[in-house]
């Protein structure tokens, strides 16, 4: 590990957060909330939420994906009063069918959209009190879609819930050091290379982010521009 955070140490979290506001990702969202209207915006975190539940065994990148998806809600508006919080799973499964990217698994995704309903009942006008308390949000969602809290899919939603609720409030929360990062193919390959002596990734990854002083879900976006690793 000393390799790797040799490599890093001289990066902060404002480095991070640059990282992430130049993520394809996070313009995606940025451009879906200037695009919709007035009416749409009360859902516009649920969706995001809904739809990172579902983003995995994509047909190309992860961006392209988000772009798509901005693109379509975005072309949809002005919808106003078609959509409430029951129905974002119906909109986003009339989404997957038509996707270029997501086009694997589908049927089972539409189930887990379905699944996810009684959480965004719950969610939906307490936006901001769960952006204030992520690990909440972490663990409401774990619960609901049975998985373990430290799921790729559960982390990556708390992830995009807060690029996009960046752009709903006006501010930036830090994520929590409690949250693990979303461990992927890449961050499997870096840490089978400076492991050293860890048997266990997501130690790794949470003693590299105490060393650095930077939370995991923020240390992604800096381990991700640097190609070189």
């Amino acid at each position: 590990m000393q390799t790797l955070y040799n490599k890093l140490k001289h990066y902060s979290i404002q480095d991070a957060i640059a990282f992430e506001e130049a993520d394809r990702q996070f313009i995606a969202l940025k451009n879906l909330w200037a695009n919709i209207d007035y009416n749409p915006k009360k859902y516009y975190l649920a969706l995001i939420i809904a739809n990172a539940l579902i983003c995995y065994q994509l047909s190309g990148k992860w961006e392209d994906y988000w772009e798509e998806f901005s693109e379509y809600f975005s072309s949809l508006s002005p919808f106003g009063g078609k959509m409430s919080g029951g129905q974002i799973g119906g909109f986003l499964s009339e989404f997957i069918k038509l996707s270029k990217w997501n086009r694997r698994f589908v049927e089972t995704k539409i189930k887990r959209l379905e699944k996810l309903r009684p959480f965004l009942k719950c969610f939906i006008d307490r936006e901001e009190y769960y952006y204030e308390n992520m690990i909440e949000l972490r663990d409401d969602l774990a619960e609901v879609m049975n998985q373990n809290k430290v799921a790729k899919t559960i982390v990556f939603a708390v992830k995009m819930f807060s690029y996009g609720a960046r752009n709903v409030f006006g501010k930036i929360v830090y994520f929590p050091s409690e949250i693990c990062v979303p461990v992927d193919s890449r961050l499997t390959n870096i840490f089978e290379k400076y492991r050293e002596n860890y048997t266990d990734i997501n130690k790794f990854y949470f003693d590299l982010s105490q060393k650095l002083g930077i939370p995991e879900l923020h240390l992604d976006a800096i381990i991700w521009n640097n190609s070189d690793l």
